[in-house]
């Protein structure tokens, strides 16, 4: 598997194949905020750790910018609700 950035998202190839097994999308706000948009795992590759590595990726981006995140995609919550040492990144919506 090959994880890859591109606008506003970070995504999954499998090296078999061309289409995108895996994206997570995110919106920056003005110059201090993003959002977590859209969490996406093919149902074959479920299970795999996919959706935390590409969570792993959109948060050290917004950390590296310096932004605060809003969770607005439900995995994007549930992880927040799940690690509370996030909410010193996590933004007020």
């Amino acid at each position: 598997m090959q994880y890859l950035e591109g606008e506003n998202r970070f995504y999954v190839k499998n090296t078999d194949e061309s289409e995108d097994i895996g994206e997570m999308t995110y919106t920056r706000i003005g110059t201090d905020k993003a959002s977590i948009d859209h969490t996406y795992v093919d149902s074959r590759y479920r299970g795999q750790g996919i959706a935390d590595r590409l969570f792993e990726l959109v948060i050290t981006k917004m950390k590296q910018e310096n932004r605060k995140i809003i969770p607005v995609c439900t995995y994007a919550q549930r992880q927040f609700e799940r690690h509370p040492e996030l909410k010193l990144i996590q933004a007020n919506s």
